[in-house]
């Protein structure tokens, strides 16, 4: 990818800045062109712009994945005030820099790789065909705010960036003393002695007071204080309870088969290989070696030509309607005469034929019938809530109007204002619905909401339980369980830690392990993988033993069992020369790559940034977000600190 961009490391967007790219957020992202003033921008980088309208929308879609990733999703004020705007702006002039950098420099992709591309846009073909349609592609682009010329031209652009980058990567040769480095450190071993001690090894902890449990309640307050919780009564009027009683004619699935039969088959398909001739007796010298024999790799090879092959496409998903019609003429193995293409003169030979199936009604007819009751049910979902809503304007009880209306009704457990249940699993109800239930007064009933792919619901909140703490006395068993665990876990690190400043002092761990009657441990050959096994180090304890050099202490918590270790760093050894160089080979590729990415490539979007002279505009970015320009202090005012 091309934006990698180190800044962004320690923010809340580093794990989903890095697979940032403007062309698929344009496709997936939906822009708004209607939402701001499109005449303005927020980077402009030589011939290359980002929108108010396309800021604003990659701003919401990050913001989405990180609510996905975390739960937590941000509002536009608190991610300007964090400056996180001000990141992704950055990182988008970075790599529109680079952009208009290699197109200026001359890079310029073929067309068969921009059509490649775009085959492989899921979005741009037919969901009823499964084939390429340029239609789909229109469709979905123009509801982007896009032309098919715009989403080319970017294209261009990006294909044209990232060959460049990876051209840059195959030439990047770290020096070989890192991977001597990287393979010393990784292959040395360590000798050290240590003791363990264990939460059982602590005796006589007394049960804390009620003073000490009431303020380790406050301490806990924000961890165990109980959030609101809301029952409610819940209508629904879903596309599969209309459907139950409808039923659907023989003609009408007859009909709606002979309007789908040629996109329910399937189509036939073929491998043909293109060469595409600069002049007319090139092309006439290819088709006559083709027809000779020769491999098309061999004859492209001779003319410098690269060859485009098409591995079992439909016709549908040739771009090049000149060359799909000449493909799809031809026998197998036949070559045909050159052919006017979009990119110029075009020589095909066909390698191999798979014929098409016609769709029978037996195999689909079910799956017709089906979609038809969909479709009917739709519409009657529609009814089945005018109905609902005239009956509970009419007086009728909630549950009579719901049954005369044909609804399901059901009463749900209480959940929170995030979905969460009393045992804290998630309900898995649309969040809408939270929403609903938690902007009703109890005792109301709310209007009836669209909670999308056709369907609605109204709820009645039955009862609200308000948030409350709880006390001391509901909480004790899970209280002094803690305050204890606590109390062990500090008496443990001081006793650990007495013992390490005996063995600072200068006894032998042997006899200060024997005179506290605790068990010492030797290891030889400690590598710093922890491993497996039930012989397996905590990396906690590797931790300590490799961090400190021969003949000193180490102590700290050993592992998650709450243990606390002591131990002395005997000796190190590093590894032998063979092993080494062996290790320092397959390290070399791994360090080379993490180089680019967090050096070069930044690099590289630097100094593209200072020759292109991009420029970033930050109150308009603000602006696409809602949020108002930064104050400008006043004449005499004093300066903010």
């Amino acid at each position: 990818m091309l934006t990698t961009v180190r800044r962004l490391s320690k923010s809340w967007f580093a794990a989903i800045i890095i697979g940032l790219l403007i062309i698929g957020l344009a496709v997936v992202g939906m822009f708004d062109p209607m939402r701001f003033d499109v005449s303005t921008h927020v980077v402009k980088a030589g011939d290359r712009e980002v929108s108010q309208p396309q800021f604003r929308q990659i701003i919401d879609n990050l913001n989405e994945r990180n609510a996905q990733m975390t739960g937590q999703r941000f509002t536009m004020a608190e991610l300007v005030e964090s400056g996180q705007h001000l990141q992704v702006l950055e990182s988008l002039a970075n790599e529109e820099s680079l952009f208009a950098w290699v197109w200026r420099a001359g890079l310029r992709p073929a067309r068969n790789l921009i059509a490649e591309q775009i085959r492989q846009q899921q979005a741009f073909f037919d969901p009823v065909s499964g084939q390429f349609s340029e239609e789909a592609m229109a469709r979905v682009l123009s509801e982007t705010g896009m032309t098919p010329a715009d989403y080319e031209d970017t294209l261009r652009h990006q294909i044209g960036a990232e060959h460049y980058v990876a051209g840059a990567a195959a030439g990047l040769r770290i020096p070989a003393i890192y991977g001597a480095l990287a393979a010393a450190y990784a292959g040395e071993t360590r000798n050290g002695r240590w003791i363990l001690l264990s939460p059982s090894d602590i005796r006589d902890v007394p049960n804390p007071t009620d003073e000490q449990l009431g303020t380790l309640l406050n301490e806990v307050a924000d961890q165990v204080r109980e959030p609101e919780y809301r029952t409610v009564t819940l209508v629904r009027f879903t596309p599969a309870l209309a459907a139950a009683n409808i039923q659907i004619t023989d003609q009408a699935i007859q009909d709606r088969f002979n309007f789908q039969r040629d996109s329910l088959g399937t189509p036939e398909t073929r491998s043909f290989v293109t060469l595409t001739a600069p002049n007319a007796q090139t092309a006439q010298t290819i088709a006559r070696r083709l027809r000779a024999g020769e491999e098309p790799a061999a004859v492209a090879a001779s003319l410098n030509i690269e060859p485009v092959s098409y591995d079992g496409q439909p016709r549908a998903a040739v771009p090049d309607a000149r060359v799909a019609e000449a493909a799809f003429s031809l026998s197998q193995g036949a070559v045909t005469d050159p052919v006017q293409g979009e990119l110029g003169l075009v020589v095909i030979k066909v390698t191999s034929i798979t014929p098409g199936r016609e769709a029978t009604l037996a195999e689909h007819r079910q799956e017709i019938a089906d979609a038809l009751r969909m479709e009917q049910a739709r519409v009657r979902v529609t009814e089945m809530v005018e109905r609902f809503v005239a009956l509970r304007e009419g007086g009728t009880s909630l549950r009579d109007a719901a049954s005369q209306a044909g609804g399901a009704v059901a009463t749900l457990p209480p959940f929170t204002a995030e979905g969460a249940l009393p045992n804290g699993q998630p309900m898995g109800a649309p969040e809408v619905l939270y929403q609903t239930a938690f902007a009703t007064a109890q005792g109301a009933t709310s209007e009836v909401v669209d909670a999308g792919q056709d369907e609605y619901f109204a709820v009645h909140v039955d009862e609200v339980r308000a948030a409350r703490m709880p006390t001391v006395a509901e909480m004790r068993p899970q209280l002094v369980q803690f305050w204890r665990g606590r109390e062990i876990s500090r008496r443990l690190q001081e006793r650990g830690n007495a013992i390490a400043q005996r063995i600072r002092g200068g006894e032998d761990i042997v006899a200060v392990a024997r005179a506290e009657g605790l068990t010492l441990t030797t290891r030889t050959g400690v590598s710093r993988e922890p491993g497996e096994g039930p012989n397996a180090l905590s990396e906690d304890l590797v931790g300590g033993l490799f961090g400190q050099p021969p003949g000193e202490v180490f102590s700290g918590p050993a592992d998650r069992e709450g243990r606390f270790v002591v131990g002395v760093v005997d000796s190190a050894t590093a590894p032998t020369a063979v092993i080494a160089g062996r290790q320092a080979a397959e390290i070399l590729p791994q360090m080379t790559g993490q180089a680019f990415q967090s050096e070069i490539i930044p690099t590289m979007q630097r100094a593209a940034r200072t020759t292109i002279g991009a420029v970033v505009f930050p109150d308009r970015a603000r602006a696409a977000l809602g949020v108002p320009p930064e104050a400008t202090p006043t004449e005499g005012a004093p300066a903010a600190e």
